[in-house]
């Protein structure tokens, strides 16, 4: 997985070039109930909607590799009879199937830690794979046709209280509170896309918050093996230095200074 694999993908997410068959959704509250589910092909959304499900879905694949951004691999034994088999049954059924977006909302809820109401967004989509020469000369010629499922998971949340004009009363007033949806807080895109092409057994899952990579989700709603992010690395690798070097801090902070500045040098070669 690239950067140049990620960009390839999100710069389809415009009006002009999107081309997102369906979304579906489900909205949790704060007793993980499900308040609303949904489902409705993209193209019908109406425009003010349908820039602001883009934005999300160009959320969903943002960040730096290594951090926000995650390579997740299916164990074996979840290839057959297992979540990545059950996603490609998801997919296959392009999100037209209740019985099995009612079991993968179940997933989500079921091992998604946060405490809140929250919206899952799923969005069903087909990309035919244009080839390129060496030079980046695009050919009209299919490589391959890619399908793909991106998944959101966005925090709900009331706006801020304050006070604005109340038009029906003529005068300045306590504004209205509405409950709001946030950035995506995780997320995973399926098959995961790696060198213009579909990895089935993969997953690009995303994080947000780079100190808490969700491991409980990765591994109990997708099945995948869990990774620290860069930052938690760091952290582990900090309290793995504090503890051995003990009661001295100024040696401890000359060291971690010295292993911070290296690891910033290998992240910024590996972005590279």
């Amino acid at each position: 997985m690239t950067k140049k694999d990620i960009l390839e993908l999100k710069r389809r997410f415009t009006k002009e070039d999107c081309t997102f068959t369906r979304m579906c959704g489900c909205y949790v509250n704060g007793n993980r109930e499900q308040v609303l589910k949904f489902g409705e092909t993209f193209l019908n959304v109406e425009d003010e909607e349908f820039y602001k499900y883009l934005e999300i879905a160009k959320k969903t694949l943002s960040g730096t590799i290594g951090n926000n951004l995650l390579k997740l691999e299916f164990p074996k034994e979840e290839e057959f009879g297992g979540r990545q088999q059950f996603l490609m049954g998801l997919r296959e059924s392009k999100l037209k199937n209740d019985d099995l977006l009612d079991r993968f909302y179940e997933m989500i809820i079921n091992h998604y830690d946060y405490v809140g109401n929250y919206l899952i967004l799923v969005f069903h989509d087909v990309y035919d794979v244009i080839t390129k020469t060496n030079d980046n000369l695009k050919i009209d010629e299919s490589e391959e046709v890619y399908e793909y499922l991106l998944c959101a998971i966005c925090p709900v949340v009331l706006s801020k209280p304050g006070l604005g004009y109340r038009e029906d009363e003529n005068r300045i007033g306590a504004r209205i509170r509405d409950w709001v949806v946030s950035a995506p807080d995780a997320g995973f895109l399926f098959p995961a896309f790696s060198d213009r092409s579909a990895d089935t057994h993969a997953v690009t899952y995303y994080i947000r918050d780079a100190k808490d990579s969700h491991a409980e989700f990765a591994e109990g709603a997708l099945g995948c093996g869990a990774k620290l992010t860069a930052t938690e690395q760091k952290q582990t690798f900090h309290a793995i230095i504090k503890h051995a070097l003990g009661p001295d801090e100024e040696k401890t902070d000359e060291l971690l200074l010295e292993v911070q500045e290296n690891l910033d040098n290998k992240l910024r070669e590996q972005e590279e």
